[in-house]
């Protein structure tokens, strides 16, 4: 047992070790970036170097970047001008909802929320005081 200990580590281990979040590795591990390995029923665990390979100096992960091959989604397309006007469409469909809202609200926009927030808690303290 002690060689398993040794060889492996929790994803609270990990996260400690690489200074993340536990979830960052969570994410790792569903993403595929590092293998994971099932320890019983509940217990995941992670090779203790595997996570050190995520680490990689900013320069080697640009140059990498750059070698990329460029092909055909390496370019953004323009759009049809089906397309074009499909969006132009959506927007004044946007527009026109807009301002029957604000009609319907006599001209006056909706509260920004931090001030809802603010009211109700200003309101929960007084029911509670």
């Amino acid at each position: 047992m002690q060689a398993i200990e040794n060889e492996y580590v929790t994803v609270a281990e990990a996260a400690a070790l690489l200074r993340v979040a536990p979830s960052t590795v969570r994410r790792w591990i569903r993403e595929g970036d590092v293998a994971a390995y099932r320890l019983g029923q509940r217990r995941i665990a992670l090779r203790r170097g595997d996570p050190a390979s995520l680490i990689t100096p900013v320069r080697a992960m640009q140059e990498r970047e750059s070698h990329v091959p460029a092909g055909d989604d390496a370019k953004p397309r323009r759009l049809t001008s089906e397309e074009k006007q499909r969006g132009l469409e959506a927007l004044d469909r946007i527009f026109t909802l807009s301002e029957e809202i604000m009609a319907r609200r006599g001209g006056e926009s909706v509260s920004p929320s931090w001030e809802l927030i603010n009211e109700a808690r200003d309101e929960r303290s007084r029911q509670l005081g």
